[in-house]
């Protein structure tokens, strides 16, 4: 009976997927930089030759058609730093690279490739999308990156591997909202129901860029605590790490959702109208309610920021930077 339960569930939130988002915090590149700001052992890493991307042979994973390398702090040959090259790229998973493909018979229930492996949806015994791969894929491009002294894509593909890790920290890109909320909506049009769960994800997302853009001594000081998840020697696969990710994240949505209607009000729950943050209305907010909301971002963006960080302090010692 349990096992029905879950597998009605995941079918029901299935088909919520075709038409949710499928990034997970507002901008990477920007909140990452915070976090990295004090890593010192990177500021080694300051005067890094721009190369050319020439490990197409070592690809063992398709890539969007279309998609196309851009170097935007520089031209090749120029120099840059390992904190700019994070920075900049943890961005790049988002920049199409994993539109357009057709990879499994199941993405058609994650909107396409690109949901397929950014988001990481387990339920009981069912699980869909590939977000850990991703992480263990881009992590061994870094390594064979590291292993031709190539430090520019050495930090590229670690900045990859890193957007992958931070997408599971994101409570909404592991579930879509509540169970209850689910089923208690289910019924009433799968359209509607998709609309008021991507309303709750997009007022996260607009709300935490807001906070991190405008630097709020909380999410500032959250993203640059020296924040340990674990030790390095307790990480047993990065496929492990970043499962554990996610199982840390997940059930956040009970909390955010009942906080996400008493500040944002009726019009994140509308079912035929598309909710857009006004940040001008940010001012105005119920002061007691926007900090309980914002106490529920910063338990998830903590781990944002520890994870970054041991995924960083993992290749230091595996890579031998």
């Amino acid at each position: 009976m349990k096992k029905l339960k879950y597998l009605l569930v995941f079918v029901l939130i299935f088909l919520l997927l075709p038409l949710t988002s499928v990034f997970g915090w507002n901008s990477h590149g920007l909140t990452l930089s915070y976090v990295i700001s004090d890593i010192d052992w990177l500021d080694k890493y300051d005067s890094i030759t721009i190369t050319p991307y020439t490990y197409s042979s070592y690809e063992t994973e398709q890539t969007n058609p279309g998609f196309k390398i851009q170097y935007l702090e520089g031209k090749v040959g120029d120099k840059t730093t390992a904190k700019k090259i994070l920075a900049i790229y943890a961005d790049e998973p988002d920049w199409g690279l994993d539109q357009n493909m057709n990879l499994s018979k199941l993405q058609m229930l994650t909107g396409g490739s690109q949901g397929y492996r950014h988001m990481y949806y387990k339920i009981g015994f069912i699980s869909v999308g590939t977000t850990p791969d991703q992480v263990n894929y881009y992590f061994n491009m870094a390594k064979i990156a590291s292993m031709n002294d190539d430090y520019y894509w050495t930090f590229r593909f670690l900045a990859r591997a890193i957007h992958y890790m931070e997408d599971i920290t994101q409570p909404y890109h592991g579930v879509p909202g509540p169970t209850s909320i689910v089923l208690r909506n289910i019924f009433s049009g799968i359209s509607g129901l998709t609309l008021m769960c991507s309303n709750h994800h997009y007022a996260l997302e607009d709300y935490q860029g807001y906070m991190v853009s405008n630097k709020d001594p909380a999410y500032i000081s959250t993203l640059r605590e020296d924040y340990k998840v674990m030790d390095v020697s307790e990480v047993k696969s990065l496929a492990y790490l970043t499962q554990y990710a996610a199982s840390l994240n997940r059930a956040r949505v009970r909390v955010l959702w009942p906080l996400e209607n008493k500040l944002f009000g009726d019009a994140i729950n509308s079912k035929t109208v598309e909710y857009k943050l006004n940040v001008d209305d940010i001012a105005n907010f119920d002061k007691s309610i926007q900090s309980e909301y914002d106490e529920a971002i910063l338990y998830s963006l903590k781990y944002f920021n520890g994870f970054s960080r041991l995924l960083l302090e993992y290749a230091k010692v595996n890579l031998g930077l």
